[in-house]
């Protein structure tokens, strides 16, 4: 008998659940715009990790208060239909995972603001300092991958099930490893070129309303199913232990 699949989702935040790159934003806002720019152009060329690149861009941050952070995020909109979406798959008890290369304080804060906190997300965390500084902290790499900080395949490898079509959203660079072993992709701006390079499959979206119509579209007119390239990508990683 063939096991009964369902859906689980996972979505990058930056630029993707939000209208811009909060992550990005903040660095240009606070820090020093040439050097963050250097740090992450040495991250995208493999010199340095990722988790490198954030440590250089938080130390040209000079100071920063909780409540001048929170200012900042305060006007930071997020996509105009991700409230749909996400309300759609709650309907459908189809869990949504937030993988972020970004940081816990401005997603904690977004999510709480839009009344979305009961969405589980996973990113890096940002501390502030008694004399100001930040500094930033890793609780989810992966000490063979120096891409990503937030190590966003072994994320969805851990949190799906073998009876699980998995659903990836994304955008940018750390969206470009998980989306090998996604069964559906939704994909925009810079991962769109990545996957046709990899030629896996994805269906374009600018907003969440084309995420949600598609979805939709799945969900209710197809039998969930894997896409095989992608379970043999994961079954692969198993074998390596």
């Amino acid at each position: 008998m063939k096991e009964q699949l369902s859906y689980i989702v996972f979505t990058d935040f930056d630029g993707t659940v939000t209208r811009t790159d909060i992550g990005d934003a903040m660095f240009t806002m606070f820090g020093n715009r040439k050097k963050c720019a250097e740090a992450f152009h040495d991250s995208l060329k493999g010199r340095i990790p990722a988790q490198e690149s954030w440590r250089r861009s938080c130390e040209t941050v000079e100071s920063l208060s909780r409540s001048a952070f929170a200012s900042f995020v305060a006007p930071q909109n997020i996509d105009p239909g991700f409230h749909g979406f996400a309300e759609y798959c709650a309907a459908r008890s189809i869990p949504i995972n937030i993988l972020s290369d970004g940081f816990d304080v401005y997603i904690d804060q977004i999510l709480r603001r839009e009344e979305l906190n009961y969405l589980h997300f996973y990113s890096n965390q940002l501390v502030f300092e008694p004399d100001g500084k930040i500094s930033p902290r890793f609780p989810y790499t992966d000490a063979e991958c120096i891409e990503c900080a937030n190590c966003k395949r072994n994320h969805l490898l851990t949190k799906s099930g073998d009876d699980q079509v998995i659903v990836y959203i994304g955008n940018g660079h750390s969206d470009q490893c998980p989306v090998r072993y996604a069964d559906i992709v939704f994909a925009k701006a810079a991962l769109l070129s990545h996957c046709e390079r990899e030629n896996i499959t994805y269906h374009r979206f600018e907003t969440f309303h084309d995420v949600l119509a598609k979805f939709r579209a799945i969900v209710e007119g197809e039998r969930p199913r894997k896409r095989r390239t992608a379970e043999l990508a994961r079954k692969e990683i198993f074998m390596q232990g």
